[in-house]
C-alpha cells in the first residue's frame, strides 16, 4: 500500500461514520448500524453494557465510545482487515473506534459466522463492553504495551468487565480444578480460564487493575495461587 492509502485507510477506521447511517446514544456510548433498528432495544443493550465498564477504574464517563456494528460482509472485511472473522475488534493504537460483526440488536445477539445468534452469556452488551475495556486498557498503558501483555490478561481483563456481575467464580474454579476441557480448547472456554485468573487476583488477592497491568505476574503462577486458595 502506498502512504497515500495507508492515511486514507486510517482516517476512514478514524471516522466511519458516513457509512453507518443509524446511530443513537445512552450515558456515552453511541451505537452505529449500517442497517435500521429499534432504538429502545438498542439503549437497553448500551446500558447493560455501560452497567460493566462502570466497574472498571480505567472507565471515565467524559469519554464517548463509538460502536459500529457491521452487518455487511464487505464492511467487516473493510474495518476488521486481517482480523476478519472474528466477533469484534478495538484496533486501540489505530483508532479509538470499536468494530462489531452482524448483530440482532433487538435480540441482544451477535451473530456468528454461521449465521446463528451467539449463545449463552456473552450477549451483544457483552461484547460492546469488552471491546470497549480494550480500548481503556491501550487508553491506560498504551497501545503498543497493550499489545505486549499476556493474552490471559488482555482479554481476561476484557472478559471480566464485559461479563460483569454474572460470573460465578466458585462455579468456574470448580470447573478449572477437575480440568474440564473446554476450559482448555475452545475460545469462550479459554476465556473463562483468563477470566478466572483475573478475578482471582483482583476480587481475592486484592490486586489493584493498575498493579495487573503493569506487573502481571505469569499465567502458571497464578493458575498455582488458585489451587492452593483454601475454599
Amino acid at each position: 500500500m502506498t502512504a497515500a492509502s495507508v492515511a486514507l485507510y486510517a482516517g476512514l477506521l478514524a471516522f466511519p461514520q458516513p457509512l453507518f447511517q443509524y446511530s443513537v446514544r445512552a450515558e456515552n456510548i453511541v451505537l452505529h448500524s449500517d442497517r435500521p433498528f429499534c432504538e429502545g432495544s438498542a439503549i437497553k443493550v448500551l446500558h447493560l453494557a455501560e452497567r460493566n465498564i462502570a466497574r472498571s477504574p480505567l472507565y471515565s464517563n467524559a469519554r464517548k465510545h463509538n460502536v459500529f456494528i457491521c452487518n455487511s460482509r464487505w464492511r467487516q472485511m473493510l474495518f476488521f482487515n486481517k482480523d476478519y472473522g472474528v466477533a469484534g475488534v478495538a484496533q486501540a493504537e489505530i483508532t479509538p473506534n470499536v468494530f462489531l460483526r452482524n448483530a440482532r440488536i433487538e435480540d441482544n445477539r451477535l451473530i456468528s459466522p454461521r449465521g446463528t445468534p451467539v449463545p449463552g452469556d456473552r450477549t451483544l452488551d457483552y461484547y460492546v463492553a469488552h471491546e470497549i475495556a480494550h480500548q481503556l486498557t491501550a487508553d491506560s498503558i498504551g497501545g503498543f504495551r497493550f499489545h505486549q501483555l499476556p493474552q490471559w490478561v488482555r482479554e481476561g481483563y476484557a472478559d471480566y468487565i464485559g461479563i460483569g456481575y454474572s460470573f460465578n467464580y466458585d462455579l468456574e474454579k470448580r470447573a478449572f480444578l477437575a480440568g474440564k476441557r473446554d476450559m482448555d480448547f475452545a475460545q469462550s472456554g479459554l476465556y473463562k480460564r483468563f477470566h478466572l485468573l483475573v478475578a482471582h487476583l483482583i476480587d481475592h488477592q486484592h490486586w489493584t487493575v493498575e498493579r495487573l497491568l503493569n506487573d502481571p505476574p505469569s499465567q502458571a503462577a497464578v493458575e498455582t495461587s488458585i489451587r492452593q486458595e483454601r475454599p
